[in-house]
């Protein structure tokens, strides 16, 4: 089987090392979302589920477990990018993301075994 090869854009580089590195409150954010990826996914016993990630209420929880000032919008998005492209995941294949009217951006993963492992690979 060939390698999946995934080009991380510059600005995310630096948000994967940060979690590679367990820096909070990157790797604090990718662990929580990992953690329920895998309860969603584990409750609707289904082969594969849509996990969708809303930055803005993703943010809203975080705040509420997590007392820091980096916990910004923009931080989260950013977060959530580098996990996808750091767990070398495939845009339209394993995730895609839409935009609502506002402007906002909705992160949407397949979540399977497959992908979980890699999410899971990712952070430890």
């Amino acid at each position: 089987m060939s390698e999946i090869k995934v080009e991380i854009p510059i600005p995310l580089r630096n948000y994967v090392d940060l979690i590679i590195r367990k820096r909070s409150p990157y790797y604090d954010i990718i662990k929580y979302l990992i953690q329920e990826m895998e309860i969603h996914f584990l409750k609707n016993e289904m082969p594969e589920i849509v996990y969708t990630i809303n930055p803005r209420v993703l943010q809203e929880e975080l705040e509420k477990m997590i007392k820091n000032e980096k916990i910004t919008r923009v931080n989260v998005c950013r977060s959530v990018l580098a996990l996808l492209y750091g767990s070398k995941l495939r845009e339209q294949e394993d995730f895609y993301v839409t935009t609502t009217s506002g402007g906002r951006k909705n992160y949407h993963v397949k979540v399977n075994p497959a992908t979980l492992s890699r999410l899971k690979l990712f952070l430890y």
